[in-house]
């Protein structure tokens, strides 16, 4: 598997031997009695027409790898965890397989994951060669915000505001994003910076929509704590699955740290807010990538991230956490179990 060190490798078929007695009983019913005709669970890839995915990797010892297969295994390891979350939702983008959720249809604030519809959206109006401006859009952040150190006056390109937005999840850059693109959409570049965030939020909404969101609604553009804004577990994973497609946002959300001088001379310095991907940080898990945090009373520990796993490319998404960093790797753990398990039934 190419995520994974040997040291990983072994800690992995340990903890895959010590759940295999656990779970003999749904190995072999999987295996014997496979239904002619399933029933998948709702396919957040798109792919509706195929019920066994061809593995693409040279390392996979086996040829395809069975979605109800991967399901069942999966609910029976994962029952027998416990996650401090309070709402969760994992998805094997591979076989289209909902390897577990936990209380994903309870409406939710979301916090700064909501920025990754923020920056799938914005990247639907703009260009590689679109300069941002910062403006007194930036006053319009919440009290206590996080921020990427705007200050009126820099510019800055498309790559430079997405790592604001994404990296130290600077509410001012996703106000300074909204305010742009609001006006470009306005064909106004005198409309009042409210207005401006309001059209930008309207088509945030309708970038949800066309990914498959049906219960949420999006009322700020860097996920500030509000009374009209809601969305669900579920629905975040259809954005977080959108945004782990997208290179561009893949390529920000994989960076450690950055540094960059404006056009003042300002130096800025900008360390990932996931302490799973910084190499420096105790919680460092080797091969998971992005996607995006977000903290705050309401919404508590979030995360969303991804993992590849035997050639499985799992997302998974944590809201309302008290440890995020240990229910995350306690995922991949289960989640590689269930897909090693799979492998082996059709072996």
């Amino acid at each position: 598997m190419k995520r994974r060190r040997k040291t990983s490798v072994l800690r992995r078929l340990l903890i895959t031997l010590l759940l295999f007695l656990g779970v003999m009983g749904v190995l072999i019913a999987v295996a014997i009695l496979q239904p002619t005709e399933a029933n998948p669970p709702p396919n957040l890839s798109g792919d509706t027409d195929t019920e066994t995915i061809e593995t693409s990797s040279t390392e996979d010892p086996v040829q395809t790898v069975d979605k109800e297969t991967v399901q069942a295994l999966a609910a029976t390891l994962f029952a027998q965890q416990e996650f401090t979350a309070k709402h969760m939702a994992v998805y094997d983008t591979k076989t289209g397989a909902i390897l577990y959720e936990k209380n994903a249809a309870d409406r939710i604030t979301a916090a700064s994951t909501i920025k990754l519809l923020t920056a799938l959206t914005m990247l639907d109006y703009v260009t590689q060669d679109t300069v941002f401006t910062v403006g007194n859009e930036i006053k319009l952040i919440g009290s206590g915000s996080s921020t990427a150190k705007l200050k009126k006056g820099f510019t800055l390109t498309v790559e430079q505001a997405l790592d604001a937005l994404l990296i130290p999840s600077g509410n001012d850059a996703a106000y300074m994003i909204a305010a742009h693109v609001g006006r470009k959409l306005a064909k106004d570049p005198e409309i009042n910076d409210k207005d401006a965030v309001t059209l930008f939020l309207d088509k945030m909404n309708d970038k949800a929509k066309s990914l498959g969101v049906t219960d949420s609604l999006f009322t700020c553009p860097d996920g500030y704590p509000n009374k009209t804004q809601y969305t669900t577990a579920s629905d975040m994973m259809k954005i977080a699955v959108a945004a782990a497609k997208n290179e561009t946002i893949r390529r920000t959300t994989s960076k450690t740290f950055v540094t960059y001088t404006m056009n003042d001379g300002t130096v800025l310095e900008y360390t990932n807010t996931n302490q799973l991907i910084v190499p420096s940080s105790s919680n460092f898990y080797e091969g998971l990538f992005g996607l995006k945090t977000g903290t705050t009373n309401a919404a508590g520990q979030c995360l969303i991230a991804g993992c590849d796993i035997y050639g499985h490319e799992v997302i998974i998404t944590i809201f309302k956490s008290t440890d995020r960093w240990s229910d995350c790797k306690k995922v991949i753990d289960t989640a590689t179990a269930a897909i090693s398990q799979a492998i082996a039934v059709q072996q």
